[in-house]
């Protein structure tokens, strides 16, 4: 069955809804709220986005690093249209399971390096980190080390952006006015030779880095260092 969606509203109309009811993540709010969007996509293909205006663009970041395979895939709208119709939400909570979560980790256990034996699905990046975080505070909590939660993290590095892997994320404009890191996360030097090791050679840098790591886990205790996200 073929459906054409027609749109509820265009160009300028669009971006006044967008400007009057959409809150925008990493966006100046008071520029937003005064001049709108800087631009309102409608459509893509391959590796182009079109705005509402008809005007083309080379989407050069794939959305957010996301969007590997290009747009309007004929074949992956097919299989997310019938995925949709024949189940389209089952939780996984208290061992409940179904047919397309099990049969994607066989697949992706079949192509994961060796000895990675699980997937555990999650929302985003983000969620992962944090989900990550939690593995590591339950698997030290039940080796009977509960002091074992703090999370190394570099500088300038990025993990996300919620309270967790926001925190690890190692760019200040992130953590500003939210309180951010948390007290457990602590971060080290980033391993940029221009930012950091400028004039060194590669084994003085590399010491310096190493001395750095060493520092920061003697200061806080070696027995309280969960894990290092990289």
């Amino acid at each position: 069955v073929t459906r054409k969606i027609t749109p509820l509203a265009q160009g300028k109309e669009l971006a006044d809804m967008d400007r009057r009811y959409n809150f925008h993540p990493f966006t100046a709010l008071g520029e937003h709220e005064k001049n709108g969007p800087s631009v309102v996509m409608v459509k893509g293909e391959g590796v182009w986005v079109e705005d509402a205006a008809g005007k083309r663009y080379l989407d050069g970041m794939a959305g957010l690093w996301c969007v590997n395979v290009g747009y309007g895939r004929p074949e992956i709208a097919a299989a997310m249209s019938q995925q949709a119709e024949t189940l389209a939400y089952c939780h996984a909570f208290t061992s409940m399971s179904s047919a397309t979560p099990a049969l994607l980790a066989e697949r992706l256990i079949a192509n994961a390096p060796s000895p990675m034996s699980k997937i555990f699905f999650g929302n985003s990046g983000s969620d992962a980190n944090d989900t990550q975080v939690k593995f590591v505070w339950y698997y030290n909590n039940v080796r009977g080390q509960p002091k074992k939660k703090k999370i190394i993290a570099r500088q300038r590095g990025y993990h996300g952006v919620t309270m967790v892997a926001g925190g690890m994320t190692g760019l200040p404009g992130l953590h500003a006015g939210f309180d951010l890191p948390l007290p457990f996360i602590k971060h080290v030097m980033a391993p940029h030779r221009l930012w950091e090791g400028y004039g060194l050679s590669d084994a003085e840098f590399t010491d310096k880095l190493i001395k750095d790591l060493e520092s920061v886990i003697e200061a806080e205790g070696p027995e309280t260092i969960g894990a290092m996200i990289i």
